[in-house]
């Protein structure tokens, strides 16, 4: 019998990245107050908001395999949260632009059946092209920049023409979730992948 998998993540970058496994999941979103979460320093909070979703699927879905993730960047040590509008978003563009920042993906594997329980961070260090006003103010007004943090996804192609080179795990960058962690996870739990 197939095990229940469920993505705790309402992400359209994390579903597609999940599809291309070939696995039947569910998508069920956990809401949470990510800012109640208690956290140490900025690379824990993201493990510590992705176990905690995950913890809140799993709780009403105890059989089933929990995977839920958070995903951020930081800048300076400042974490570039979704902007609250286009202006907001154009700031943070342009922070971005020929710098470098990391993006923090949080991580939570929950398999009580087989006893797993891990959560941790993968850490991408990336590189941004200079970016001219005229390039930020359209790529602003063209993407749906408000829904991502920093105003930024390489999931998207316009995206992916900001940034000179990474440094780290591709999968979470792009999506938000490191296969490299999650394909030997689910061969763990006996799914096959």
């Amino acid at each position: 019998m197939a095990r229940r998998i469920i993505l705790a993540s309402g992400s359209k970058q994390r579903k597609l990245l999940f599809q291309t496994l070939g696995l039947e999941f569910e998508i069920i979103p956990a809401d949470i107050d990510e800012k109640a979460v208690p956290y140490s320093d900025l690379k824990s909070r993201a493990a510590n908001i992705a176990r905690a979703k995950a913890e809140l699927v799993a709780k009403n879905n105890p059989d089933a395999i929990v995977i839920a993730a958070d995903t951020y960047c930081v800048q300076d040590d400042k974490a570039l949260e979704k902007p609250q509008d286009l202006e907001e978003a154009k700031k943070m563009v342009r922070l971005l632009s020929d710098s470098t920042a990391i993006a923090y993906s949080g991580y939570c594997y929950l398999d009580a059946s087989n006893g797993i329980d891990l959560s941790g961070v993968s850490e991408t260090t990336a590189k941004f092209r200079p970016l001219s006003e005229a390039f930020i103010n359209r790529y602003v007004a063209n993407n749906p920049v408000l829904s991502w943090s920093a105003a930024f996804s390489p999931a998207y192609h316009e995206g992916m023409s900001l940034v000179d080179q990474i440094s780290g795990s591709f999968t979470s960058f792009t999506h938000g979730l490191p296969l490299e962690v999650l394909v030997p996870l689910l061969q763990r739990s006996g799914v096959e992948v």
